[in-house]
């Protein structure tokens, strides 16, 4: 292979069964995140409408109660063309807008609070199912550079990499069974006999 090449993946599912376990548990929070995004659009929508048909309704009532009390005939024309006035000064009010902004932004500054905190508890949840075995392998490791061949790797269950904490096992299990044997060899000839088995 030319070095220029460099490395081209060909499988993307090494570990079929871990790797779809995270994507599963990833993907349900995301869809419940998304899930809950537009129920929170939904009731933002919702609340906007029922607000201003309120103002509105109050308004007109108030309006019509004015323009009306003290007429025995009443022009509704005027009434119609004061109405049509007032909607259309309405669309640009500015308390009107400012009420409509702090309604959106209390309902969806609550809505992005819960996503983090949902998203900081499944960081938490899966890089503490990876950090205590890479932690307890490190700690090994520095055993083995240390001359301890004793040491075994214990995870818990539920923990990623339990295949890898087994292996290891075994590279300590057969290390230390070489390195004894070695040690028990009697003759330069068994010395040489285990070594030829190794590639050193």
């Amino acid at each position: 292979m030319n070095a220029k090449q460099g490395f081209v993946r060909k499988h993307f599912f090494i570990d079929r069964k871990m790797q779809g376990r995270y994507m599963l548990t990833l993907l349900v929070p995301m869809l419940i995140l998304l899930l809950f995004f537009l129920v929170t659009l939904y009731y933002a929508s919702q609340s906007i409408v029922s607000t201003t048909t309120k103002i509105i309704k109050e308004d007109v009532e108030s309006k019509t109660e004015l323009m009306f009390q003290d007429q025995a005939n009443p022009a509704v024309e005027a009434y119609l063309a004061n109405i049509k006035n007032y909607l259309r000064e309405f669309s640009s009010d500015a308390k009107y807008r400012k009420a409509v902004l702090e309604r959106l932004l209390l309902i969806f500054g609550i809505g992005i609070l819960l996503i983090v905190v949902q998203i900081a508890l499944v960081t938490i949840f899966f890089s503490h199912k990876l950090a205590g075995p890479i932690f307890r392998f490190e700690k090994v490791c520095q055993g083995i550079i240390d001359g301890n061949y004793t040491e075994k790797i214990f995870l818990r269950k539920g923990d990623e990499m339990q295949n890898l904490a087994r292996l290891l096992n075994e590279v300590i299990r057969l290390s230390d069974e070489r390195l004894a044997a070695l040690r028990e060899a009697k003759t330069e000839e068994e010395k040489a006999r285990i070594l030829s088995g190794l590639k050193i």
